[in-house]
């Protein structure tokens, strides 16, 4: 639930306060007549009145209109907090702002001759392609030998920046942008991650993780204790967060199904955050819960697309990756293109309104036919299984 946009200058008009330099004016005026006071040089062209209006009225304005309407009230409230005024809401309940985080994870190495030695050194860089319509690059941590007769070998990598979007899903990391003698191939496999990467706590993330502190009223089976223990974790947001409560073992058990806002839940995450609750005994009495990975649906998607006239190659080129980038970004594969919707578990994605948003970032763009109908979902997650766009030509 996103907080709420409050417009403290209605509030305040709303309780009879001058937002006006006229009502401020008159204002003044009531008083001192109520003074038995009278004012004969009235004139707005009077230096008494541009000396008043400098020295009385324009102070009171900005007192009003910009530090009670735009500071003070808004950071009386976690709901309108913001920035320091929101740290210092969530020390009295005794959070604090996350840090953001570097993505660390395996890469698998594959050499060109299993009885050679190779060594990798520290700083070689892998990259993501640029299918996601942008490069993500980790670097290897250590000097690390392969030794012979050994073909592939995981080696530990982290990202060059801090941030949820190298959270890549597995196969996207495969590029070397220098020839390593000896290498045939790099690849992140599987559950690769061993740290997922996070940014920087947002407002609203933190003010979400403030309201279920508040919550947590007592140590028992209640949603907002759990929800805001696991949205300690870097990278987990309070809002990410699925419950399942129809008793999934029996009285008494419950599930949390976990999911990231870029690429898929590690399983090193997953088991982390079940330590934390159940073996360092962040968890009610007699309660039993359980944190899973947000399961996940394949999707096949396909789509016709067809293009404005009188393009380019290139020009046709740039528009098909912009789209596939668009869609990938739709399905949690990056953090880039903030405009498009995401898919959410327990919920319907609607490719219409992503075809929309297609068109408005992308005027080239002149149709879009897709061989899917929207998607329902429970429990789980829509991933692209396989994408499929094909361009029909210009329209």
């Amino acid at each position: 639930m996103p907080r709420p946009q409050v417009d403290f200058e209605k509030v305040l008009a709303a309780q009879g306060v001058p937002l006006t330099a006229d009502a401020v004016t008159a204002l003044i005026e009531s008083d001192v007549v109520a003074a038995n006071s009278i004012i004969s040089n009235n004139s707005a062209m009077s230096p008494f009145w541009k000396l008043f209006a400098a020295c009385v009225v324009t102070p009171v304005l900005w007192l009003i209109k910009t530090l009670l309407a735009k500071h003070v009230l808004p950071a009386m409230f976690t709901a309108t907090a913001t920035e320091l005024y929101l740290e210092l809401k969530a020390w009295d309940v005794g959070l604090e702002r996350k840090s953001a985080v570097k993505t660390q994870g395996n890469i698998s190495f594959t050499k060109t001759d299993i009885n050679a030695e190779v060594v990798i050194k520290a700083g070689t860089k892998v990259l993501s392609d640029n299918s996601l319509g942008a490069v993500y690059t980790l670097l290897v941590l250590a000097d690390t030998i392969i030794p012979a007769s050994t073909k592939t070998a995981t080696i530990l990598c982290e990202a060059i920046s801090a941030g949820a979007g190298h959270n890549l899903a597995s196969g996207y990391y495969h590029v070397l942008p220098t020839q390593n003698d000896g290498i045939a191939s790099v690849s992140n496999v599987g559950d690769w991650i061993t740290r997922a990467g996070a940014d920087s706590e947002s407002d609203e993330q933190l003010a979400l993780r403030i309201r279920d502190q508040f919550a947590s009223v007592g140590n028992y089976h209640i949603d907002a204790v759990y929800r805001g223990a696991i949205a300690t974790f870097a990278g987990i947001s309070s809002d990410l967060l699925y419950f399942e409560h129809n008793a999934p073992r029996g009285p008494g058990t419950a599930n949390c199904h976990v999911m990231m806002d870029v690429g898929e839940t590690p399983q090193a995450m997953i088991d982390d955050i079940n330590n934390y609750i159940n073996v360092l005994g962040f968890h009610g009495h007699g309660d039993d819960v359980r944190v899973l990975a947000m399961a996940t649906n394949p999707i096949a998607l396909t789509l016709d697309i067809w293009h404005k006239h009188n393009l380019s190659v290139h020009d046709i080129a740039d528009l098909l990756v912009g789209i596939e980038s668009r869609i990938r970004a739709a399905f949690r594969y990056s953090d880039n293109h903030e405009l498009i919707t995401r898919t959410q578990p327990q919920s319907e994605f609607i490719f219409s309104l992503l075809s929309s948003e297609l068109h408005a970032q992308l005027p080239q763009l002149k149709s879009i036919r897709w061989g899917n109908d929207d998607l329902i979902s429970g429990l789980e997650l829509p991933r692209i299984n396989s994408l499929v766009i094909t361009n029909k030509g210009a329209f």
